[in-house]
């Protein structure tokens, strides 16, 4: 008896359910806003929303897997652990939304627009990510963007501490003021990125491309850039304290008044390099490497 009672409650549930979703996809199809929804836990997979009105709604627990919200107004939506994955949020509107704990793995946010959204704890791996996304301002707390492509992205004063960014591409990106403490951002592409004054204090960026990148300013103290590629870099006044740059290379690169430390260079390569003025007190440098650091 109780079994059968469970599921037609089960199967009165669903059919609300799939009510409510008929409702919405109805006045959208009508050209009415879904501005201010409530569409918690509801079965969006593959829907064609694109250019709605989702603005300031209710989406926790959402299914929008594979679903096309190009063009989308989602500001200040909440989509925790809503499912977005393989989506289409081409050029959609997500300020101020709160994606944490949700699922964009492979989303396609060519050109959206993502300032001050809340992405902590969010899986965005192999997200594309290209076409000058912006996410200044944004809370990534813990995120993972393991294999996605930010290139020419707006990540300015964003918070990616303790996220997992290995293998991203973010060539040409701005990181400036962005904290990326503690982040795993080994095997990475910033060539040309802009990471003036960036927090990059214990982050592990092990072979990583960081070729003509700026790093004026920044925080690199204790971090891991063991085999990094900082050919051209601007280390201008960076603090560099206890850094590891085994085997690193550094042609040409402009250490000019930075704090250098502690830091080990063993095996790095220095030719060109600038150290005038640095802090070398302690630091760790090849003795045939020497005389590259004192002309």
């Amino acid at each position: 008896m109780w079994n059968d009672l469970n599921l037609l409650s089960q199967s009165i549930t669903l059919n609300m359910a799939r009510n409510v979703e008929k409702e919405a996809l109805k006045k959208f199809a009508e050209g009415d806003s879904l501005s201010g929804s409530v569409l918690t836990g509801l079965n969006f997979s593959r829907a064609v929303l694109s250019g709605a009105d989702l603005s300031d709604s209710d989406l926790r627990g959402t299914n929008f897997r594979g679903a096309n919200l190009s063009g989308t107004n989602l500001s200040g939506s909440l989509f925790v652990e809503a499912n977005l994955a393989e989506a289409n949020l081409r050029e959609s509107n997500l300020r101020n939304a709160d994606l944490s704990d949700s699922y964009l793995m492979e989303a396609r946010l060519f050109g959206a627009d993502m300032a001050g959204s809340d992405l902590t704890g969010a899986n965005l791996g192999g997200a594309h990510m290209d076409g000058k996304v912006n996410l200044s301002g944004t809370s990534a707390v813990g995120a993972n963007f393991r294999g996605a492509t930010l290139r020419e992205a707006n990540l300015k004063n964003a918070d990616f501490t303790v996220a997992s960014m290995r293998n991203v591409i973010l060539d040409g990106a701005n990181l400036s003021g962005a904290d990326l403490t503690g982040v795993i951002l080994s095997g990475a592409m910033l060539p040309g990125a802009v990471l003036s004054g960036a927090r990059l204090r214990d982050a592990v960026l092990t072979g990583s491309n960081l070729e003509n990148v700026k790093l004026n300013n920044a925080d690199l103290a204790k971090a891991n850039l063991r085999r990094c590629n900082l050919r051209g870099a601007d280390l201008m006044l960076a603090t560099m304290r206890g850094a590891v740059l085994i085997s690193a290379v550094l042609s040409d690169a402009d250490m000019t008044l930075a704090d250098l430390s502690q830091a080990n260079f063993r095996g790095a390569i220095l030719t060109g390099a600038n150290f005038r003025w640095a802090d070398l007190t302690d630091t760790e440098i090849d003795d045939d490497s020497m005389d590259l650091v004192n002309s």
